[in-house]
């Protein structure tokens, strides 16, 4: 039976440059299509102008290719690798709004676990992750815009920095413990935060505190019959011990104009999981990754400024198909309505 008809309302997006957000709110069509989803996403008319060159992104179409690089086996230019189910297993990609509604209005005073802060923060957010465990997961792929422009967080790990801190904690209680020298370039899977930034304009440092704070209380709120922890941060004295959490920033292509840093988000995201997750899961995010910040790696060879150009293309062309299938299925049901409906002048039953 075809999928019942939903409402397609355009939700409020926001532009990554002045100017209007929306030149022409017209649904075009809902992704994931036919589903009545509450966080489907109603691409419109003005949005798809966006794809033309020289156009910026909004959160509205970064979103959307979000959800079918990770969770559309059919539509990713991951879909066709073996592994790609394990995509959509072990990675969750939040929407755009997440990072921007975790520190609205409170940019001043330090994160603190339990802190009135910490605890208006996670409530701005805490429904986006209703009906999923982030613990559970292995990647955690959050896109963040501000001050225009636009960057790619990813947690790496977040179930065993939960087990990380616990057990560092533990160790701290028992007077006679010494410090587990594991460490970290022997570390099988490292918890980090990897950021990468077309234009390195991003504190990276802030989106890690941030994440940090989201991560502690997701903890407390989701894992509440279990111990809380709070994870340790990176000591300015040389020779501390490591933070819970590390901060990588490896290098990474950089865009040559001021109006791709949406795509290149996009990108980056695609290439880490093609490495890390795809292809014999080549990038294992280490020890020994995190600590050279991933030289062995070179991720500034991943794309060149060609693909991101024929990367918006493919994006375009997908949208169009997508606008397609659901003229095609309007057709469909409009067909099998008028199959059903009783002959022009026939009595009634």
């Amino acid at each position: 039976a075809p999928a019942p008809a939903t409402k397609e309302r355009p939700r409020r997006t926001r532009a990554t440059r002045a100017g209007p957000a929306e030149t022409d709110p017209t649904p075009v069509f809902q992704y994931p299509p036919g589903v009545a989803a509450s966080d489907s996403i109603v691409v419109t008319r003005g949005d798809l102008r966006r794809l033309e060159p020289d156009e910026f992104l909004n959160d509205n179409l970064v979103d959307f290719y979000l959800k079918v690089i990770v969770a559309d086996a059919r539509r990713s230019p991951l879909g066709e690798d073996p592994a790609f189910g394990d995509v959509a297993r072990d990675v969750h990609a939040f929407s755009s709004h997440f990072f921007t509604k975790l520190r609205e209005g409170d940019s001043r005073g330090k994160l603190k676990p339990d802190s009135e802060k910490a605890q208006r923060a996670h409530a701005r957010v805490e429904r986006w992750t209703r009906g999923v465990d982030v613990f559970a997961k292995k990647f955690l792929l959050v896109p963040v815009v501000e001050d225009l422009h636009w960057s790619l967080a990813i947690v790496c790990h977040p179930g065993e920095l939960a087990k990380r801190a616990l057990a560092r904690e533990r160790r701290e209680l028992d007077v006679g413990a010494t410090e587990d020298e594991d460490e970290d370039e022997d570390c099988p899977a490292r918890p980090c935060v990897i950021h990468m930034d077309s234009l390195r304009m991003h504190s990276a440092k802030k989106i890690e505190k941030w994440l940090r704070c989201f991560l502690e209380m997701e903890w407390r709120k989701r894992h509440s019959d279990e111990e809380p922890f709070t994870l340790r941060e990176r000591t300015a004295r040389a020779g501390g011990p490591p933070a819970d959490l590390l901060l990588a920033m490896p290098k990474v292509p950089q865009q040559t104009n001021s109006c791709d840093c949406g795509v290149y988000t996009l990108r980056y995201g695609q290439e880490f999981l093609a490495r890390a997750v795809c292809r014999g899961a080549r990038l294992a995010v280490d020890g020994r990754d995190v600590s050279l910040c991933f030289r062995d790696h070179d991720f500034e060879a991943w794309f060149t400024g060609r693909d991101i150009a024929e990367m918006r293309r493919d994006i375009k062309k997908l949208a169009a198909d997508l606008e397609l299938e659901k003229i095609r299925a309007a057709y469909r049901r409009e067909q099998a309505e008028d199959a059903a409906a009783p002959p022009a002048g026939a009595a009634p039953p």
